[in-house]
């Protein structure tokens, strides 16, 4: 296979004499020039020039629907190797590997990421993060397995239910998280998954979950209650209600009578 050329616009990449002016090129004074940034294609046969357009690498961004194979399983946790990102044709930008937890499989409880899924399985997810690292989750009902092999003879296990799969070679059963579709996938067309929980920003790159001012209320008001339990507050501890009941605000001399009781 020939090696790929990557020519920038202006570039001469024939003479007329050679090949004749295809997509992407431009004819001036017998010379062929590249008309765009692309990649170089001699068609020897029809002796036409062609400049293909470059298309960069697809990045990934939160929101984005994902294909990754399941690489490594631990007990809370799956990491899997983005492959491509659902309705684009373009190439991933690099090694891409998103990690899974065990509470973002399913719906329900998980126990045993064994039970939903397994190394080699191929999951559509949903981008949830991707600085500082990238996290996926497959809970959405379109979401999860999408292809997996036999864990006995490696053949391509067929739909039995909801959540199993049967072998038909050696008709093994096993159980998975699986996208509804799975079987008869939709791999272009609109998919309808749920949005990613919502952050906010803390630091530049780095985000947190959004937290409602109920939340910090209701956290103030049970420290508050905390201490009034302990004495009352700040306040409570130095008047009534704190360690010596007789001390009143400062007054030290009736609190010490009442502890002595003498």
């Amino acid at each position: 296979m020939a090696e790929l050329k990557l020519v920038l616009p202006g570039e001469q990449v024939a003479t007329v004499e050679e090949y004749e002016s295809g997509e992407g090129t431009f004819e001036t004074e017998g010379k062929v020039y590249a008309g765009w940034v692309g990649v170089l294609e001699m068609d020897d046969t029809n002796k036409v020039v062609r400049v293909r357009p470059f298309n960069p690498p697809a990045e990934l961004k939160e929101g984005d629907v994902v294909y990754a194979t399941v690489n490594d399983i631990r007990a809370a946790m799956a990491t899997a190797q983005v492959v491509a990102i659902h309705g684009r044709t373009r190439d991933m930008a690099g090694d891409i590997e998103g990690s899974l937890h065990v509470s973002k499989i399913a719906s329900g409880y998980v126990d045993d990421i064994h039970g939903e899924m397994s190394l080699g399985d191929v999951v559509r997810a949903r981008v949830d993060q991707v600085f500082p690292s990238v996290q996926i989750s497959t809970v959405d009902r379109n979401l999860g397995v999408v292809r997996a092999l036999c864990g006995n003879c490696r053949a391509v296990l067929a739909k039995k239910s909801e959540n199993e799969l049967k072998c038909p070679r050696c008709e093994r059963v096993e159980r998975r998280k699986l996208a509804v579709d799975y079987g008869d996938l939709n791999l272009s067309g609109v998919l309808e998954v749920q949005a990613p929980p919502v952050r906010e920003r803390r630091d530049e790159g780095e985000f947190r979950p959004r937290r409602e001012y109920g939340d910090r209320d209701r956290e103030r008001g049970g420290r508050d209650r905390d201490e009034r339990g302990r004495g009352g507050g700040r306040g409570g501890g130095r008047g009534g209600g704190g360690r010596f009941s007789g001390r009143g605000g400062r007054g030290r001399g009736g609190g010490r009578r009442d502890f002595r009781g003498r």
